[in-house]
């Protein structure tokens, strides 16, 4: 607009040189030097206004740049702006920040709680070594009663004490900031001893049973994703996916030898594995209220029912399974966070399994009385920074139920590699 309108004013001053110079032909070279002049002044003023539109078109494409951060430091006067801009403004500032906050450390105490997500690129090796130890109490009885107080038949009074040893290497790497994968290998080793008597029968002497087992246990892949915040004030929401491999040895496929009442089964050999694949989704939130970091999990565990065929006992007899579904389970747990200084934190939480009942096709009754069991553990971790050497991590878990393990204690020291 500027240009056209010099322009014009240009046009006129050469249509009027004829008049001026035709009313006064004393002066016609000072007006053609006059025009000169006012066209050189022109030339830079158009060279002037090149640059200035070249810089209004740079400074436009800054500002399509940083538009949302406009927008998040609020560029407009708010006095001036309509009621939904400023809201649209203040629900992008509260994602922004959001974004921004990292997601709390926790002392690794499972699978599904603790630590942080693998930033992208980086690669994480933690070993790790475990023991759990279990001690169960059995009476089997064969027999019956005449009155409410006399039994005929046998009792069988059965004691285990069940040590497991774990050694586990675990890898993930960070295949974006937001999504990292895993992969463990466990190597274990099992040391059950089991001790029974007959009473009414006179037998003086506990008959005891020793079985071990090693070996590759079952490997484990899983799949992390930390989902995005709405606001600063949400949790942080991480979705969780682990699948189990049947790699370790297969209960179903070990021999097995008889004990007293009941003839009840002891296996020679203790496997190493479930026999099962299995699918466990989970989703972990994870909410910072300083000083403390609340946390919980919920999710579901899908054994894969298998075709067990047969199995021998000692006697060359041929037991026959069929199709066995192991049950699957529901999975809770909750707790909290605190960090004591910037090298070390404390957490402590709880776990509860609920499995559903196991279904063996031959058996008399698929749905097997009794396999429906509850697993409830406390579990306490700490965390523990040595000058700039790794994180020490130790979780030790007790349990609350009957059917969960007496104790266990685990120790991991992850190793990053990569930015």
């Amino acid at each position: 607009m500027i240009k056209r309108t010099i322009s014009i004013s240009i046009i006129a001053l050469v249509l009027s040189v004829p008049a001026l110079a035709s009313g006064d032909d004393g002066q016609p070279n000072d007006i053609l030097r006059k025009m000169e002049e006012v066209n050189a002044q022109y030339t830079e003023l158009l060279d002037k206004m090149d640059s200035i539109e070249r810089q209004r078109r740079q400074l436009e494409l800054l500002m399509y740049q940083i538009d949302d951060l406009d927008q998040y430091r609020g560029g407009m006067n708010v006095e001036d702006a309509p009621p939904e801009a400023i809201e649209v403004a203040t629900e992008r500032k509260q994602e922004l920040e959001a974004q921004t906050q990292a997601m709390p450390e926790l002392p690794r105490v499972s699978n599904a709680v603790g630590g942080v997500l693998t930033p992208k690129g980086r690669l994480t090796i933690e070993p790790s070594m475990g023991f759990s130890y279990s001690s169960v109490n059995r009476i089997a009885v064969e027999g019956f009663t005449i009155l409410p107080a006399l039994l005929v038949g046998i009792i069988d009074v059965v004691e285990a004490d069940r040590d497991s040893y774990t050694a586990r290497l675990t890898g993930r790497y960070g295949i974006t900031d937001r999504f990292e994968a895993e992969l463990s290998v466990p190597w274990i080793y099992r040391d059950d001893a089991t001790r029974s008597r007959e009473f009414l029968t006179g037998a003086v002497e506990d008959k005891v049973f020793k079985a071990q087992g090693q070996g590759i246990g079952d490997v484990e892949l899983g799949l992390r994703y930390q989902f995005r915040r709405s606001s600063p004030t949400a949790p942080f929401l991480v979705g969780n996916l682990r699948i189990k491999s049947d790699t370790g040895s297969d209960p179903f496929e070990i021999a097995s030898m008889s004990t007293l009442a009941g003839q009840p089964q002891f296996s020679t050999e203790l496997p190493t594995g479930s026999g099962f694949w299995s699918v466990n989704p989970s989703l972990t939130f994870i909410y910072p209220s300083d000083p403390v970091v609340f946390f919980g999990s919920i999710g579901y565990l899908w054994t894969i029912e298998d075709d067990k065929g047969t199995s021998v006992d000692d006697e060359g007899n041929i037991l026959g399974f069929g199709r066995v579904d192991p049950g699957d389970a529901y999975r809770a747990s909750f707790g909290l966070g605190l960090g004591l200084n910037e090298n070390s934190s404390f957490s402590i939480s709880y776990q509860l399994d609920q499995f559903t009942r196991t279904r063996i096709e031959t058996a008399a009754d698929p749905s097997i009385a009794g396999s429906d069991v509850t697993v409830g553990k406390l579990l306490i971790g700490y965390s523990l920074r040595m000058n700039d050497g790794p994180p020490l991590n130790l979780a030790v878990g007790i349990g609350t139920t009957d059917d969960a393990p007496d104790t266990d204690l685990t120790f991991r020291v992850p190793f990053n590699f990569g930015d």
